[in-house]
């Protein structure tokens, strides 16, 4: 699968934050920034933004000088951002665009963060080129790629595998096989980045009521469609399947699975 080919579609947003962002993707956000400095006067650049909850995290940590902007190549990812963020426009901006070309001038912002985007990028290297234009001099730059599947994931390509077809259970597993991490602070190094790290952050992935949440975690991803088109039985199988491999991950009425990240920082140079 071309990397590119991972693309949301329909109201697949929507469902994205409905059901990923509160289940892993806030979640993930809140780790990183735990970790990272923000400071009051940040102008960040949320790359690859989805629905906009990193950088709706990060602008309750700025001060009245901070500003959020967000880019993102899928049309109905940024329209979600800019309908919750609407009562706020002043601090928020939003733009569709290819990361590789993005349409800011250079040295624009303090602080780039990219959460789980980089795995996609058909071009990692133009686009970290691009990333590293529109920061400042010294500016900062923290990015997470998923540290292979989950529990979660792993039994779900299973199933999808099983019950629809093997190419659409690999294709569930794209964001989680980034081969990259180990040559990208050599990368970032050449690119003019310093003080390049990298660390492993563990979190909780939680899915309340599974039965009703696994359904929409499958249509909020780039498979939903070919599931949808086998009809509900099939979905059935495919839930009933992935709650019968974890039953030891069941909480009361929560499915709780672990996910590792890697979270890669440096600075320009």
């Amino acid at each position: 699968m071309a990397k590119d080919e991972f693309q949301l579609t329909g109201n697949a947003a929507a469902i994205y934050e409905e059901q990923k962002v509160p289940a892993i993707f806030r979640p993930l956000a809140l780790a990183t920034l735990d970790i990272l400095e923000i400071r009051d006067d940040d102008k960040v650049l949320d790359v690859a933004c989805g629905t906009g909850i990193v950088g709706r995290e990060i602008m309750k940590k700025l001060g009245p000088d901070g500003f959020v902007t967000g880019v993102d190549l899928n049309r109905g990812m940024i329209d979600v951002a800019r309908e919750l963020t609407k009562t706020d426009p002043l601090r928020h901006e939003w733009h569709v665009a290819d990361v590789t070309a993005m349409p800011f001038e250079a040295d624009t912002f303090s602080f780039a963060i990219c959460q789980q985007g980089l795995q996609f990028f058909p071009d990692e290297n133009a686009a970290l080129r691009e990333i590293s234009r529109v920061l400042r001099p010294e500016g900062r730059v923290a990015i997470t790629v998923w540290a292979g599947p989950s529990e979660f994931f792993t039994s779900l390509a299973r199933a999808l595998s099983r019950h629809v077809s093997e190419e659409v259970g690999q294709k569930s597993l794209a964001p989680f096989q980034y081969a990259g991490t180990a040559t990208l602070p050599i990368r970032l190094t050449d690119i003019g980045f310093e003080d390049v790290d990298v660390r492993k952050l563990t979190i909780a992935r939680r899915m309340l009521d599974p039965e009703t949440a696994i359904p929409k975690e499958i249509l909020g991803n780039p498979v939903g469609p070919a599931v949808s088109q086998r009809g509900e039985a099939v979905m059935q199988q495919i839930v009933s399947d992935v709650l019968s491999d974890l039953s030891y991950c069941i909480e009361g009425s929560e499915l709780v699975a672990p996910q590792e990240a890697n979270l890669i920082t440096g600075k320009v140079r």
